[in-house]
């Protein structure tokens, strides 16, 4: 049998619940995996084995119920857990405990799943990275803020990792690392428990390495049953790649994995084209820019009021910019932002989903930063739905991928069609 930590978290559940594995033998893969790439990579903030593995031995002796009973995952460290500290990434908060789980991380247990720890975030979410190198090549970013989540599944310590995006930091860092991410429509979730930066902004996330384990987590989530995607044998989703108003910004390995992409599912003979973005959508990442700074300037006063002495340069100065954004400048770039969305949803009458860029390329060299956020800002701010699916690599052996946008509420069917999607790539690469 294949390694265990090599499987999906759908077919770990499975293998659990038709008694072919115990909770223990998969947990025990998983952290024999930890132990031999850790030191090397960096993904974990917190990591107790033993306790992971008392968990594991606990759950074989019990009746398999939930969906995600002995399925291990982990857990961003801007989300509460009562049984490890959440430090937000900062060293002011190095000492938090919380004496409550997260909704999600509630939701999670409650359907069976197991935590192995907490794993390295950004600075408040933000920019200063942690110490997570990227698996494809140490020397390389793995994105941020989700940086520890997404180089651990990347490297197969978990098959599921909780993330979050307020710019682009769930779907860049999956992108780097070669995984699958999703980012639902803006407010799905519920984010009790999880550490705020920009109220309108802030989502929580799950990367995985299969878009399958995407649709398993938000049906827990969403406390709803999974259901299969439908055959489409008959009629194919229609796809159209918008370039963008960066698309010159991105790299020849973007460009080109975006057209290879669609040539993909062109093939199959599904209704596909290319779609020019509305000129409007040129002032979105500024729009983004300021909606972020106006919020988390005025949520993270506390910190921002001990000044450089506990937080980093960068955070500073967010809060310092967005302090310096008036009333006027926040509504004007929130009206930009309710615009666009009607003129998005016209895009999607003729349309089932976006294929647009993940990242303006492969992971860039150097772990003291995390890479541009360019092509995810406007989507953030646009609150729809996205997913990132991987596409092959550069000739350095860098992942390479894509991101799929759907119409804002239709988190179901997105996820539908990036597991059609999925397949078609796998073929192709």
């Amino acid at each position: 049998m294949t390694k265990l930590n090599r499987f999906s978290a759908h077919e770990l559940a499975q293998l659990i619940r038709a008694g072919d594995v115990k909770p223990s033998e998969v947990m025990a893969a998983h952290l024999d995996r930890i132990s031999q790439r850790e030191s090397a990579i960096g993904a974990f903030q917190y990591l107790d084995a033993d306790h992971a593995m008392e968990l594991a031995h606990a759950a074989d002796t019990l009746p398999v119920g939930g969906p995600l009973h002995g399925v291990p995952f982990v857990i961003k460290d801007i989300i509460d857990t009562e049984a490890m500290p959440t430090g937000w990434g900062s060293d002011l908060y190095s000492d938090r405990q919380p004496n409550k789980n997260a909704t999600c991380v509630q939701a999670f247990l409650n359907a069976g799943a197991i935590p192995i720890g907490k794993t390295v975030t950004t600075e408040f979410a933000y920019f200063r990275p942690g110490k997570t190198a990227n698996p494809a090549n140490p020397d390389h970013t793995p994105g941020g803020s989700s940086s520890g989540s997404a180089a651990a599944v990347a490297d197969f310590m978990t098959p599921l990792g909780f993330g979050s995006q307020t710019a682009a930091s769930l779907i860049r860092p999956a992108a780097y690392c070669g995984v699958c991410g999703f980012k639902p429509t803006t407010g799905s979730y519920n984010l009790s428990g999880v550490m705020g930066l920009s109220g309108s902004l802030d989502t929580l996330g799950v990367l995985a390495r299969d878009p399958r384990d995407l649709a398993l987590a938000d049906a827990v989530l969403r406390g709803t049953e999974l259901t299969p995607p439908p055959a489409y044998d008959d009629a194919l989703p229609r796809i159209g790649l918008m370039r963008g108003p960066h698309w010159a910004d991105g790299s020849v390995e973007m460009r080109d994995t975006c057209t290879r992409a669609l040539a993909a599912i062109a093939a199959t003979r599904a209704e596909t084209g290319e779609i020019t973005h509305p000129p409007l959508f040129a002032r979105l990442t500024h729009a983004q820019i300021i909606v972020m700074g106006y919020e988390a300037a005025r949520l993270r006063t506390a910190e921002y009021n001990v000044g450089l002495l506990g937080i980093s340069q960068q955070f500073h100065d967010l809060l310092s910019d967005g302090l310096l954004v008036s009333e006027d400048e926040y509504h004007t770039a929130l009206e930009t932002r309710d615009h666009a969305l009607t003129m998005l949803d016209q895009v999607f009458r003729d349309v089932d989903a976006l294929l647009v860029p993940s990242a303006p390329g492969p992971a860039p060299v150097g772990l003291d930063a995390t890479g541009d956020p360019l092509f995810s800002r406007m989507w953030n701010l646009l609150q729809v739905p996205s997913i990132a699916l991987p596409f092959g690599t550069d000739r350095c052996g860098l992942p390479l991928g894509i991101q799929l946008i759907g119409p804002h509420g239709a988190d179901k069917r997105l996820l539908d069609i990036a597991q059609w999607v999925h397949g078609i790539l796998k073929v192709s690469c």
